[in-house]
């Protein structure tokens, strides 16, 4: 999926619980995983009626994180709204997965925009992302 796709995704719904939390990660507690590691929100993705749907498994509720297996978790999101819905199967698992490699572009207050639309330029001057990177080459002024 496009990096720039992802990130109009995330801007788009910001107002979701868990993509406020993806954005403004510093500002929750924390779940401490089983490897030492901490987490302010998981994603995974799943199918109903031909829809498919991108929802957090890592939910935060009075003030304080809680995993949940993925069918507790899906239920939750759709009875919620705490989800993105998505075209295909392939964007919302690409999604899903892909999120978090975007962390390093989240501000204050949300996406910086100056680091998103540069002129439309690339965001990775230093990751190499593989094929279908964005690049000042291909893209112009």
């Amino acid at each position: 999926m496009d990096q720039l796709k992802i990130l109009d995704i995330i801007e788009k719904n910001k107002d979701k619980d868990f993509v406020n939390r993806i954005i403004n990660a510093k500002d929750f507690p924390v779940l401490t995983n089983r490897d030492g590691s901490v987490s302010t929100h998981g994603m995974s993705w799943g199918e109903a009626d031909g829809r498919f749907f991108v929802y957090p498994t890592v939910v935060y509720d009075e003030d304080q994180m809680t995993r949940l297996g993925p069918d507790t978790a899906f239920g939750r999101a759709i009875r919620s709204g705490d989800y993105i819905e998505f075209a295909d199967p392939q964007s919302a698992m690409e999604f899903s997965k892909e999120y978090k490699k975007f962390s390093p572009f989240f501000g204050e207050a949300g996406i910086k925009p100056d680091v998103i639309y540069p002129k439309r330029k690339s965001i990775w001057k230093d990751m190499n992302t593989g094929p279908g990177t964005l690049s000042t080459d291909n893209l112009g002024d």
